[in-house]
Protein backbone atom coordinates (compact mmCIF):
# COMPACT_ATOMS: atom_id res chain seq x y z
CA UNK A 1 0.00 0.00 0.00
CA UNK A 2 2.83 2.37 0.83
CA UNK A 3 4.49 1.65 -2.53
CA UNK A 4 1.20 2.35 -4.35
CA UNK A 5 0.82 5.68 -2.50
CA UNK A 6 4.34 6.76 -3.47
CA UNK A 7 3.69 5.85 -7.10
CA UNK A 8 0.52 7.97 -7.21
CA UNK A 9 2.36 10.96 -5.67
CA UNK A 10 5.16 10.71 -8.24
CA UNK A 11 2.68 10.66 -11.12
CA UNK A 12 0.89 13.71 -9.68
CA UNK A 13 4.12 15.68 -9.34
CA UNK A 14 5.27 14.87 -12.89
CA UNK A 15 1.85 15.73 -14.35
CA UNK A 16 1.78 19.09 -12.56
CA UNK A 17 5.28 19.91 -13.80
CA UNK A 18 4.35 19.14 -17.40
CA UNK A 19 1.24 21.36 -17.37
CA UNK A 20 3.00 24.16 -15.50
CA UNK A 21 5.88 24.24 -17.97
CA UNK A 22 3.45 24.67 -20.86
CA UNK A 23 1.63 27.67 -19.37
CA UNK A 24 3.36 31.07 -19.42
CA UNK A 25 3.38 33.12 -16.24
CA UNK A 26 0.56 35.65 -15.92
CA UNK A 27 2.88 38.62 -16.40
CA UNK A 28 4.61 37.15 -19.46
CA UNK A 29 3.55 37.87 -23.04
CA UNK A 30 4.39 35.30 -25.76
CA UNK A 31 7.05 36.73 -28.15
CA UNK A 32 4.73 36.72 -31.18
CA UNK A 33 2.00 38.54 -29.28
CA UNK A 34 4.51 41.04 -27.87
CA UNK A 35 5.67 41.85 -31.40
CA UNK A 36 2.07 42.50 -32.41
CA UNK A 37 1.60 44.76 -29.38
CA UNK A 38 4.79 46.69 -30.15
CA UNK A 39 3.76 47.08 -33.81
CA UNK A 40 0.28 48.27 -32.86
CA UNK A 41 1.71 50.74 -30.33
CA UNK A 42 4.16 52.12 -32.90
CA UNK A 43 1.50 52.54 -35.59
CA UNK A 44 -1.03 54.11 -33.21
CA UNK A 45 0.99 57.35 -33.04
CA UNK A 46 0.37 58.03 -36.75
CA UNK A 47 -2.89 59.84 -37.57
CA UNK A 48 -5.25 58.01 -39.94
CA UNK A 49 -7.09 59.23 -43.03
CA UNK A 50 -9.33 57.51 -45.59
CA UNK A 51 -8.27 57.23 -49.22
CA UNK A 52 -11.65 58.53 -50.39
CA UNK A 53 -12.12 61.18 -47.72
CA UNK A 54 -14.16 64.04 -49.22
CA UNK A 55 -12.74 67.54 -49.45
CA UNK A 56 -13.84 70.10 -46.84
CA UNK A 57 -17.16 71.78 -47.68
CA UNK A 58 -15.98 75.20 -46.51
CA UNK A 59 -14.34 76.95 -49.52
CA UNK A 60 -11.67 78.66 -47.39
CA UNK A 61 -10.74 75.44 -45.57
CA UNK A 62 -10.71 73.57 -48.88
CA UNK A 63 -8.43 76.17 -50.48
CA UNK A 64 -6.00 75.96 -47.57
CA UNK A 65 -6.05 72.16 -47.67
CA UNK A 66 -5.17 72.22 -51.34
CA UNK A 67 -2.39 74.75 -50.76
CA UNK A 68 -0.81 72.55 -48.08
CA UNK A 69 -1.40 69.34 -50.04
CA UNK A 70 0.45 70.66 -53.06
CA UNK A 71 3.68 70.53 -51.08
CA UNK A 72 3.41 66.73 -50.84
CA UNK A 73 2.54 66.06 -54.50
CA UNK A 74 4.76 63.83 -56.64
CA UNK A 75 6.01 61.83 -53.67
CA UNK A 76 9.25 59.98 -54.36
CA UNK A 77 7.83 57.03 -52.39
CA UNK A 78 4.12 57.15 -53.31
CA UNK A 79 1.38 55.56 -51.21
CA UNK A 80 0.86 52.00 -52.43
CA UNK A 81 -2.06 49.82 -51.32
CA UNK A 82 -0.02 46.69 -52.03
CA UNK A 83 2.51 47.59 -49.34
CA UNK A 84 2.13 47.41 -45.56
CA UNK A 85 4.48 50.35 -45.14
CA UNK A 86 6.04 53.08 -47.26
CA UNK A 87 9.39 54.28 -45.92
CA UNK A 88 10.44 57.86 -46.68
CA UNK A 89 14.11 57.52 -45.68
CA UNK A 90 16.22 59.02 -42.91
CA UNK A 91 17.94 61.98 -44.60
CA UNK A 92 16.02 64.45 -42.38
CA UNK A 93 18.28 63.64 -39.39
CA UNK A 94 21.59 64.19 -41.15
CA UNK A 95 23.60 66.91 -39.40
CA UNK A 96 20.80 67.70 -36.95
CA UNK A 97 22.19 68.75 -33.53
CA UNK A 98 20.58 67.99 -30.18
CA UNK A 99 19.27 71.56 -29.98
CA UNK A 100 18.61 72.76 -33.55
CA UNK A 101 18.07 76.38 -32.54
CA UNK A 102 19.57 78.03 -35.61
CA UNK A 103 17.68 75.64 -37.93
CA UNK A 104 14.33 76.54 -36.33
CA UNK A 105 12.27 79.64 -37.06
CA UNK A 106 10.27 79.08 -33.86
CA UNK A 107 10.63 77.00 -30.70
CA UNK A 108 7.70 76.46 -28.38
CA UNK A 109 6.57 74.52 -25.36
CA UNK A 110 3.26 73.24 -26.64
CA UNK A 111 0.40 70.92 -25.80
CA UNK A 112 -0.96 68.88 -28.70
CA UNK A 113 -4.75 69.15 -28.84
CA UNK A 114 -5.49 67.39 -32.14
CA UNK A 115 -3.99 65.35 -34.97
CA UNK A 116 -5.17 64.59 -38.51
CA UNK A 117 -3.66 62.87 -41.55
CA UNK A 118 -4.24 64.04 -45.13
CA UNK A 119 -3.37 62.93 -48.62
CA UNK A 120 -1.61 65.23 -51.06
CA UNK A 121 -3.66 66.67 -53.92
CA UNK A 122 -2.45 63.98 -56.33
CA UNK A 123 -2.84 61.30 -53.59
CA UNK A 124 0.77 60.14 -53.87
CA UNK A 125 1.89 61.56 -50.51
CA UNK A 126 0.50 61.65 -46.99
CA UNK A 127 1.19 64.14 -44.22
CA UNK A 128 -0.09 64.79 -40.71
CA UNK A 129 -1.18 68.05 -39.13
CA UNK A 130 -1.08 68.73 -35.40
CA UNK A 131 -3.03 71.45 -33.61
CA UNK A 132 -0.87 72.77 -30.78
CA UNK A 133 -1.50 75.25 -28.00
CA UNK A 134 1.66 77.27 -27.49
CA UNK A 135 2.11 77.21 -23.71
CA UNK A 136 5.32 79.23 -23.98
CA UNK A 137 7.08 80.72 -26.98
CA UNK A 138 10.82 80.30 -26.45
CA UNK A 139 11.93 81.59 -29.85
CA UNK A 140 9.63 83.50 -32.17
CA UNK A 141 9.43 83.85 -35.92
CA UNK A 142 8.90 87.49 -36.92
CA UNK A 143 7.29 86.41 -40.19
CA UNK A 144 4.76 84.19 -38.41
CA UNK A 145 4.68 85.45 -34.80
CA UNK A 146 3.18 83.38 -32.00
CA UNK A 147 2.06 84.38 -28.53
CA UNK A 148 1.73 82.35 -25.35
CA UNK A 149 -1.63 80.62 -25.44
CA UNK A 150 -2.07 80.93 -29.20
CA UNK A 151 -2.89 77.95 -31.43
CA UNK A 152 -0.60 76.78 -34.21
CA UNK A 153 -0.96 73.99 -36.78
CA UNK A 154 2.30 72.19 -37.53
CA UNK A 155 2.89 69.35 -39.96
CA UNK A 156 5.04 66.33 -40.60
CA UNK A 157 5.35 63.96 -43.55
CA UNK A 158 3.76 60.58 -42.93
CA UNK A 159 0.61 59.06 -41.52
CA UNK A 160 -1.72 56.15 -42.17
CA UNK A 161 -4.06 55.71 -45.12
CA UNK A 162 -7.08 53.40 -45.07
CA UNK A 163 -8.19 52.13 -48.49
CA UNK A 164 -11.76 51.13 -49.43
CA UNK A 165 -10.67 47.48 -49.13
CA UNK A 166 -10.00 48.10 -45.43
CA UNK A 167 -6.25 47.79 -45.86
CA UNK A 168 -4.24 50.38 -43.91
CA UNK A 169 -0.84 51.52 -45.20
CA UNK A 170 1.67 53.24 -42.91
CA UNK A 171 3.89 55.98 -44.36
CA UNK A 172 6.79 57.18 -42.19
CA UNK A 173 10.32 58.54 -42.18
CA UNK A 174 12.92 56.36 -40.49
CA UNK A 175 13.54 57.49 -36.90
CA UNK A 176 10.75 60.09 -37.00
CA UNK A 177 7.84 59.79 -34.60
CA UNK A 178 4.61 61.74 -34.22
CA UNK A 179 3.54 63.86 -31.23
CA UNK A 180 0.43 62.57 -29.47
CA UNK A 181 -2.63 64.58 -28.45
CA UNK A 182 -2.82 65.34 -24.74
CA UNK A 183 0.95 65.45 -24.28
CA UNK A 184 3.32 68.38 -23.87
CA UNK A 185 6.44 68.88 -25.97
CA UNK A 186 9.24 71.28 -26.73
CA UNK A 187 8.92 71.57 -30.52
CA UNK A 188 11.42 72.98 -32.99
CA UNK A 189 9.48 74.45 -35.92
CA UNK A 190 10.86 75.15 -39.37
CA UNK A 191 8.94 77.26 -41.87
CA UNK A 192 9.90 78.37 -45.35
CA UNK A 193 8.67 81.56 -46.96
CA UNK A 194 6.10 79.69 -49.07
CA UNK A 195 4.97 77.23 -46.39
CA UNK A 196 1.41 77.49 -45.08
CA UNK A 197 2.26 75.69 -41.83
CA UNK A 198 5.52 75.19 -39.97
CA UNK A 199 7.11 71.76 -40.09
CA UNK A 200 8.11 69.89 -36.93
CA UNK A 201 11.88 69.57 -37.26
CA UNK A 202 12.16 67.54 -34.05
CA UNK A 203 11.04 67.77 -30.44
CA UNK A 204 11.20 66.52 -26.87
CA UNK A 205 8.36 65.33 -24.68
CA UNK A 206 8.13 66.81 -21.19
CA UNK A 207 7.26 63.63 -19.33
CA UNK A 208 7.09 63.46 -15.54
CA UNK A 209 9.75 66.18 -15.15
CA UNK A 210 12.15 64.31 -17.45
CA UNK A 211 12.89 64.56 -21.16
CA UNK A 212 12.01 61.97 -23.78
CA UNK A 213 13.14 62.67 -27.36
CA UNK A 214 10.30 62.64 -29.86
CA UNK A 215 12.55 61.08 -32.48
CA UNK A 216 15.11 58.28 -32.50
CA UNK A 217 17.20 58.36 -35.70
CA UNK A 218 19.97 56.09 -34.37
CA UNK A 219 21.60 54.97 -31.14
CA UNK A 220 24.39 57.52 -31.56
CA UNK A 221 22.44 60.53 -32.81
CA UNK A 222 22.94 63.78 -30.81
CA UNK A 223 19.18 63.97 -30.13
CA UNK A 224 19.55 61.17 -27.59
CA UNK A 225 21.91 63.31 -25.49
CA UNK A 226 18.95 64.52 -23.42
CA UNK A 227 17.10 61.23 -23.10
CA UNK A 228 16.11 60.88 -19.45
CA UNK A 229 17.50 64.32 -18.51
CA UNK A 230 15.62 66.49 -16.02
CA UNK A 231 13.35 68.90 -17.85
CA UNK A 232 14.53 71.96 -15.92
CA UNK A 233 18.16 71.30 -16.87
CA UNK A 234 17.18 70.68 -20.48
CA UNK A 235 15.19 73.93 -20.62
CA UNK A 236 18.10 75.82 -19.05
CA UNK A 237 20.43 74.53 -21.78
CA UNK A 238 17.87 75.39 -24.45
CA UNK A 239 17.33 78.94 -23.18
CA UNK A 240 21.08 79.47 -23.08
CA UNK A 241 21.40 78.21 -26.66
CA UNK A 242 18.57 80.50 -27.81
CA UNK A 243 20.17 83.49 -26.08
CA UNK A 244 23.28 82.90 -28.12
CA UNK A 245 21.43 83.03 -31.45
CA UNK A 246 19.71 85.81 -33.33
CA UNK A 247 15.93 85.86 -33.49
CA UNK A 248 14.60 85.78 -37.05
Amino acid sequence: MRAYFLLVMCIAVVTAAVFTSGVPAQDETPPGQQQKLDKAEFESQFPLTDKNKPEPADPQVRAKRRAVGEKYNNAIQPVDERADTVVLGSHWASGLPALPVSQSQAIIVGEVTGAEAHLSNDQTGVYSEFTIRAVEVLKNDAAHPLTDGSMVVAERAGGRVRFPSGRVVLVFAVGQHMPRPGRRYVLFLKQGADDINPEILTGYELKNAVIEPLDNPSETHPILKYKGAKSDLFLADLRAAIAGTSIN
